[in-house]
């Protein structure tokens, strides 16, 4: 290539690892001589020299960069020149920013540093002088690197190149293959099977996948979990890695079985090992621990699992012989050894990926094919790497030659497999071009085990200035083809994979990790520093900064190093360890993830961050205060703010960010009024249609850019604030003609509200013509009926919708949709008539879920072409004949996934759910390829309204009884909810006096995650405002039985909110949204690998809102008269404890909220228990004060009272910024921990106690003319 060659692409490349930041400080300064930069003649000149000299510099560096193998005089020159072209970029900025004031905008870099040099102490030993004396100083520096590349003679280390493979196409589907493809180990996925579901044992059983690096044993653990994971109660999928913390392993794990967010950050080991011991107990679990390297991490983990008889399932992957052993209890027969492929299945695996099969392979490529695939030992992962880089260079047979030699020549006669991975993945990461290359090495700022979520890389990268838009495509577009280029390399490893075939997330085997960790070093481009660890090798200034920690008790802050021209800061960890902002003036990325014990930290305090004046990307994940400042108009760089924890309070002028691309902030957020004018928004997260005005909602219309919307409702407020605002947002959505993806959620206190959105809008929603993804969810959004107008929406990709009442032909208005795949339907009125599929409805469908109290569905002849999966739901009904259930099933072709769900109607016995159990896989069987994976669950009820149907018409005209329903809804997890609320929303002790189990009596089902009131209220004050319990009477057996085990689950069937296709990562979602979870140190927040995933994973559990029949009967005001006489008003004698200052020892977190924390507190005389709540008083904060002025309230109320049935107040103290209220500690805790405990299985006994003493605490504050609005049973508790 001419150097005239050499210096156009310098100037067109990004930011880079090889290059440094000659791309983009080339463009700036040619933007300098822009005409319009009206800068003094002699600068202006002095530019234009500057700009030639590095344009000739950063060919050389270019050339020598494409070099096969230079010496170590080349790389010691590229080092130092790449650290001048930071130097120099630095220099240019800080002038642009005294010249304009505000700076003018470029493109963010990041680049090595080089400590061999008098580079780094360039701007040290620059003196105060003109503008014009700089520029000569940078050109003297220019010139004598160009003079020692002629001393060392480099030209003849540039003579031979070294051979890139590149690609920019997506190729769907060679990911999938090549990370989840089971090549010839069928037998061993057979063997492995067989000992997990082996009927015989009923003990806990544990097995272990032992085997070399890369040889596929996540694959294989993988792809058991996801076909085995729903047969059980419970269960979870997490990674341990070398460095595993034990603490967030068994976070990751309790978040996973319990389907919920993760545990406070402030939980002990021991609390996290009896919560989940606790939890376990008597249940049947699967619990997957990938890559184990410690035999001290599994003795502490192993003591969390409760040994039963029922049937529980560990299983665990491990690279060393005594580690697999420790994990069998030393049963050396449950260990399952796994060795390298042998030559036919290697093929198998290499031409698959390459041609599709061996036969389409051409016949020059198979001799040169079968020496390759011996080069890789028979090991997948090196078979995936080599066979990702030839995929796509079927036409170029001096490449695969070449690639054969190089690999002949690294490896000796006999390497060992080790060895073989290692020089493969180094070859592999030595023929990617430059721009991939540097992706790959970013990854290294993530602690190892970390689960990276695509759409966070791909907005880093583009922040960092990694990626250049390139003719008519933007820059996401191009990360997301280098995201890609590298999954099919299989230098990156997917996780998740939705059903468009598109990547969520990655992970990276620990050998690539290796290998980029070296890499980094090596050109100087990342430092990753355990703060933990003494720290070695770094005493001179960073570029990129990765901090984290392996041990809370040696963490400091690191020392030793010069952090000032740090351009990017991935913090992990400890908030006493961050070292201070204002040494991070270059800053263009900061990422802060805290977790673990904040040693009374209770806040963040970022009010100087407007110093960060380069700052691009800010993203922060933590379970304290964030404190922003006031102002952050001087932030005009910034392009992404994402912040998932409390905020005390958004910067009115954050609507004034000129740059601004994505906002992410936690729901319940007060975002400022004029939303609407961040004109340059593209992704807005959780925008709170409850805490946000109308005004608000409709300023969302000036969003012209907006592509990505994500709505919540968290808050209550009266039924016509939410109307006003649904009407509002219709009007404004109709306007944002860029909107890709809507997504409408329920928040943590979302209210049942049916509102038809289309219907406040007065015209077809042809707006919405470039939508992808609709997805809208009650108990906000209801459709009467289905809307037909979402038909003309074309390039709809993703659709979930809840309607009230479905026609047979409703569904024909989108039959003809040619870009839906992913389709979830929930019916809430069963038919009146069965709904056909006709012949070529769905032609891209694969994934389709349907939810109806009746099953009445048939297709035609060639309908569903292409779908995968079912998902079908319905309630068994007394008496009930299934003749026909999906008619014509043998037609859908490609079926190979069916999931059932049957829910019981009222009246229905186990008889009846056995019917329908036996007719809906008697339905199955009749398709021509019975599908290899049926799964079919239990639950109590699968969700339909009350109104009354008598007939349903089946293909065979069978009728079927509809019967009359009534359901009520009842949420809050009770160990937030007690530290969220107020003081009196804890107050009632419920002492059970029989804790027996009888299966058939009454049973209490788990609470749902949102509530909805009871439409009326018991005469007199008897009963609360709005009383919680839901309840359903069962007469069938025991939902657990205790001879075999079950793939059955007695739980609720409910609403989920599929975040698959979702632009922003779950990991970022509110904790009241979304679990967190997987192993090592990663994201404050991150969604678990659930079995239903198929590395395809259609849906979740977030955000899930049931609804449940049977409110408790109304009594008739005899009933009510004859119980209030029965209960006295007169309080019982309780315990004095009078308050001494001090007097208490705070002990354990109980649980936390949003405004404070529940603990566990010792009295230091006598030794009693009491739960202290603290408080966090936040100055000059509205809710703050509103919340403290509510308890100051109750507090007198309380203070007041003495009654064995309601908790006793002891007293309150205010200590450093804290409010300290000391309650009776009331143990074991309360009635929905109770009712979750025994997976709803109460007696009616119990339920009659239960209730008597509920009511004597209810009648007793009546009678004090005190009337209580929030009795649910997560506020009850018993003793």
């Amino acid at each position: 290539m001419s150097s005239s060659l050499f210096a156009t692409s310098a100037m067109e490349a990004p930011m880079s690892s090889s290059l440094g930041a000659m791309g983009p400080l080339l463009r700036k300064l040619h933007s300098l001589l822009d005409p319009d930069h009206r800068l003094p003649r002699p600068l202006k000149h002095g530019i234009e020299l500057l700009k030639e000299d590095l344009e000739e510099l950063s060919a050389d560096l270019l050339e020598q960069s494409m070099a096969d193998s230079p010496n170590h005089k080349a790389m010691y020159w590229m080092d130092e020149v790449r650290e001048l072209s930071y130097e120099i970029e630095d220099c240019i900025d800080d002038m642009m920013l005294r010249h304009t004031g505000n700076g003018v905008k470029t493109r963010p870099v990041r680049g090595h540093r080089v400590s061999r040099v008098k580079v780094s102490r360039l701007f040290k030993s620059l003196k105060p002088c003109t503008r014009v004396s700089k520029i000569t100083e940078l050109r003297t520096l220019v010139l004598e690197a160009s003079e020692r590349r002629e001393r060392y003679h480099l030209d003849d280390c540039a003579s031979s190149s070294s051979r890139v493979f590149t690609g920019h196409n997506r190729v769907p589907g060679l990911y999938g293959h090549a990370t989840d493809f089971l090549v010839g180990i069928d037998d061993l996925k057979i063997k492995l099977t067989k000992w997990l579901s082996e009927d015989a044992d009923q003990q806990l059983k544990m097995v272990c996948i032992d085997g070399p690096a890369g040889v596929g044993k996540t694959t294989l653990a993988k792809q058991l979990y996801r076909e085995l994971g729903e047969q059980f109660d419970c269960s979870a999928f997490v990674r341990a890695s070398r460095r595993s913390d034990t603490k967030r392993l068994l976070g990751d794990i309790l978040s996973q079985v319990q389907c919920c967010q993760l545990p406070s950050y402030s939980c002990e080991v021991q609390s996290l090992i009896d919560n989940l011991m606790k939890y376990l107990q008597d249940k049947r679990y699967f619990i997957v621990i990938d890559d184990l390297w410690e035999t001290t991490t599994w003795d502490i983990v192993k003591s969390a699992f409760p040994d039963g008889k029922n049937y529980s399932r560990i299983m665990t992957t491990a690279e060393t012989d005594s580690v697999a052993l420790e994990c069998c209890g030393y049963q050396s027969d449950n260990i399952l050894k796994m060795k390298p492929l042998g030559s036919h299945a290697s093929a198998e695996l290499f031409f698959s990926i390459v041609f599709g099969s061996e036969h389409l392979c051409p016949d020059q490529f198979k001799e040169v094919s079968d020496r390759i695939i011996r080069k890789c030992g028979g090991l997948p992962l090196a078979t995936i790497c080599i066979a990702g880089l030839l995929a796509r260079q079927t036409d170029n047979s001096e490449l695969w030659h070449h690639l054969q030699k190089c690999l002949c020549s690294k490896l000796s006669t006999s390497p060992t497999l080790e060895e073989m991975l290692k020089e493969v993945l180094n070859l592999s990461y030595s023929r990617l071009p430059h721009y991939l290359k540097t992706c790959l090495l970013y990854l290294a700022m993530y602690p190892e085990g970390f689960t990276m979520w695509k759409v966070d890389l791909l907005k880093q990268w583009i922040s960092e200035g990694f990626i250049t838009a390139k003719q008519e495509k933007e820059v996401e577009e191009i990360a997301d083809s280098y995201f890609y280029e590298l999954v099919n390399k299989g230098m990156i490893q997917p996780e998740l994979i939705n059903h468009n075939d598109e990547v969520l997330s990655c992970t990276l085997h620990h050998t690539v990790r290796d290998l980029i960790m070296y890499k980094s070093k090596e050109e100087n481009f990342i430092t990753s520093i355990d703060y933990s660890k003494a720290i070695t090798g770094n005493s001179n200034m960073v570029r990129r900064l990765s901090l984290h920690f392996s041990s809370a008790k040696y963490a400091t802050k690191p020392s030793g190093v010069i952090l000032s021209q740090s351009r990017s800061l991935f913090f992990f960890g400890l908030l006493r360890c961050l070292p201070s902002d204002v040494e991070f003036k270059l800053l263009r990325v900061l990422i802060l993830d805290f977790w673990g014990n904040q040693y009374g930290h209770t806040s963040l305090n970022l009010t100087r961050i407007c110093s960060l004046v380069h700052l691009r990307y800010l993203k922060i994940s933590c379970d304290i205060i964030v404190e922003l400042p006031a102002q952050m108009q001087g932030l005009q760089y910034m392009e992404t703010l994402e912040i998932n924890a409390r905020l005390s309070a958004v910067p009115l002028d954050i609507i004034h960010l000129p740059s601004l691309l994505h906002l992410s902030l936690r729901d319940e957020t007060n975002l400022p009024d004029g939303i609407g004018c961040i004109r340059s928004l593209r992704t807005l997260q959780y925008f709170d249609l409850g805490n946000n005005t109308e005004d608000n909602v409709l300023s969302l219309g000036g969003l012209m850019n907006l592509q990505y919307l994500h709505l919540t409702y968290s808050t209550v407020h009266c039924d016509e604030h939410l109307k006003r605002n649904m009407v509002a947002l219709a009007s404004s959505v109709i306007k944002l003609v860029n909107l890709k993806s809507v997504i409408l959620a329920p928040g943590a206190l979302s209210t049942a509200i049916y509102h038809d959105v289309l219907s406040s809008v007065s015209s077809p929603p042809v707006f919405l013509q470039g939508l992808q993804k609709l997805d809208l969810l009650p108990p906000i959004c209801i459709f009467s009926s289905f809307p037909k107008d979402i038909g003309a929406v074309r390039k709809l990709c993703y659709l979930n919708l809840v309607v009230r009442e479905l026609r047979r032909n409703d569904i024909d208005s989108i039959t003809g949709l040619p870009a839906l795949t992913v389709l979830s339907l929930y019916v809430r009125q069963p038919p009146a008539e069965s709904i056909i599929f006709n012949n070529g409805a769905f032609p891209a469908l694969k994934y389709f879920k349907y939810m109806c109290g009746v099953l009445c569905l048939a297709f035609q002849e060639g309908a569903l072409p292409n779908v995968h999966r079912l998902k079908l739901g319905f309630n068994a009904r007394k008496g009930q004949q299934y003749d026909v259930l999906l008619a014509g099933i043998q037609h859908l072709v490609n079926l190979k996934k069916i999931d059932g769900i049957i829910g019981a109607a009222e009246g229905a016995e186990e008889p009846d759910r056995s019917a329908a159990e036996s007719a809906f896989k008697d339905t199955i069987h009749k398709h021509s390829r019975f599908p290899s994976y049926v799964n079919v669950k239990r639950v109590d009820w699968v969700e339909e309204e009350n109104k009354p149907r008598t007939e349903v018409n089946s293909p065979s005209s069978k009728c079927h009884e509809i019967l009359q329903q009534r359901g009520v809804n009842e949420t809050e997890e009770d160990t937030k909810q007690s530290a969220d609320s107020g003081v009196t929303n804890q107050i009632m002790q419920v002492p059970p006096q029989h804790m027996d189990l009888c299966a058939a009596d009454t049973k209490l089902t788990m609470p749902s995650n949102n509530r909805m009131p009871f439409p009326e209220k018991l005469e007199d004050n008897i009963a609360a405002e709005a009383v919680t319990f839901s309840c359903t009477t069962s007469s069938g057996s025991s939902p657990k039985s205790s001879s075999a085990p079950s793939s059955h689950h007695s739980l609720p069937e409910t609403y989920t909110w599929d975040p698959e296709g979702s632009p922003w990562p779950r990991a970022l979602r509110s904790p009241s949204l979304t679990p967190r979870n997987t192993s090592a140190p990663q994201s404050a927040m991150h969604p678990m690998l659930s079995p239903e995933y198929h590395i395809s994973h259609a849906e979740g559990t977030w955000s899930t809102a049931y609804f449940h029949p049977l409110p408790l009967p109304l009594l008739p005001p005899s009933a009510i008269s004859q119980v209030k006489a029965t209960l006295s008003n007169q309080p019982a004698p309780k315990v004095e404890m009078s308050l001494v200052a001090g007097q208490w020892e705070k002990r354990k977190l109980i649980g936390s909220g949003t405004f404070g924390d529940v603990y566990e507190a010792t009295n230091r005389h006598t030794g009693a228990l009491c739960a202290v709540k603290a408080i966090s008083i936040i100055p000059n904060d509205s809710r703050s004060a509103e919340s403290l002025k509510q308890l100051d309230q109750e507090i007198k109320l309380l203070s007041q009272f003495k009654h064995e049935n309601i908790v006793q107040y002891y007293g309150s103290e205010t200590i450093e910024g804290h409010l300290y209220i000391y309650m009776e500690y009331v143990h074991p805790g309360s009635i929905n921990k109770y009712i979750q405990q025994h997976r709803g299985a109460i007696t009616e006994s119990i339920v009659c106690n239960f209730t008597h003493h509920i009511l004597r605490g209810l009648a007793f504050l009546h009678g004090q003319n005190i009337m209580h609005r929030y009795v649910q049973i997560c506020i009850l508790i018993y003793i």
